[in-house]
């Protein structure tokens, strides 16, 4: 997501640094470039420069955070001595509770909250592929959108991303994690890809159970979130992603940890705290904590390879 992202704001002329941990795809991009391939089979490769010594990050205006939710952390501790005051940190990641780790750091001041629907898939180093649907939402956390949150929809609507800033932005990152929640983990554990989700009645009412927890969680917050708007935008939005798999199954395929824990797991946390039962999101949790632990105890040299 973030080479997609920081490959088609470069390609719109903004001055763009690509932030990695991984050695190996920075030095592959800032060898050959950066490769995208698009929806209609056709490949487009971005000089763009990448790095992964958080010191060039150096006064950057604007960074914005793709990383897994239990990477957070380290991120952004790895950026803040080397970022201005006025920064602003933008997180564009999946599931809930990205925002709180992140102005535990930074505080909410120059924090910006977003979701977007493009996906992304990892080929190989510095090669990536996108599809989805080019849409976002970003804005300010409990607060109107501001000057900048407007001129930077502006910027990332120029790259094709369709975004909209938004006055109340937590409901369109619920609407998003009601998404995530009913389709990610039961993909994962059936191995199926989109598409599949709503080809058989048994999944598409397990889906439904999960998103009635999902908007009862959210109502008793005060989100305004509502079922029937759901799960229509849902079934199509499977209907339409023909071939396509989610984030939490690709990890689950490379045996990577998964981002249960801000998914369904966001969804049990609210459900103690607000004494609200979740029993088919506390079951998904526990499978794939199951399914993790599993092949993620394993040695590397003896995993097993999982069928893609």
């Amino acid at each position: 997501m973030g080479s997609i992202f920081g490959g088609r704001l470069r390609q719109n002329g903004q001055d763009i640094l690509l932030y990695d941990v991984a050695e190996t795809s920075v030095k592959k991009i800032n060898q050959e470039g950066l490769r995208i391939l698009d929806k209609n089979g056709n490949t487009e490769t971005i000089s763009v420069a990448a790095s992964t010594d958080p010191s060039d990050s150096k006064d950057s205006d604007a960074v914005i955070i793709f990383t897994k939710c239990f990477h957070t952390e380290s991120a952004i501790k790895s950026l803040r001595p080397f970022i201005k005051n006025t920064t602003k940190i933008i997180s564009l990641q999946n599931g809930w509770g990205n925002a709180k780790t992140i102005s535990d750091i930074t505080g909410k001041e120059n924090l910006l909250l977003g979701v977007n629907y493009v996906s992304g898939t990892l080929l190989e180093p510095g090669y990536v592929k996108q599809v989805g649907n080019p849409v976002a939402f970003i804005g300010r956390w409990n607060e109107p959108a501001d000057e900048f949150t407007h001129n930077f929809s502006n910027i990332l609507s120029a790259t094709g991303v369709q975004t909209k800033a938004c006055d109340d932005v937590i409901t369109e990152i619920w609407k998003k994690l009601a998404l995530n929640v009913a389709t990610l983990p039961t993909a994962t554990l059936l191995r199926f890809q989109a598409h599949l989700l709503v080809a058989y009645e048994p999944i598409l009412e397990l889906m439904k159970k999960l998103l009635h927890e999902t908007i009862a969680i959210a109502n008793a917050l005060k989100i305004g979130i509502e079922y029937e708007e759901r799960i229509n935008t849902i079934t199509n939005l499977l209907k339409n992603a023909v071939g396509a798999k989610g984030s939490m199954l690709q990890d689950s395929e490379a045996l990577r940890r998964t981002e249960i824990d801000v998914i369904n797991g966001a969804i049990v946390q609210a459900g103690k705290q607000l004494k609200i039962e979740t029993p088919y999101n506390e079951a998904m949790v526990l499978m794939i904590k199951a399914m993790e632990e599993n092949y993620l105890s394993l040695p590397e040299y003896s995993r097993p390879t999982v069928p893609v």
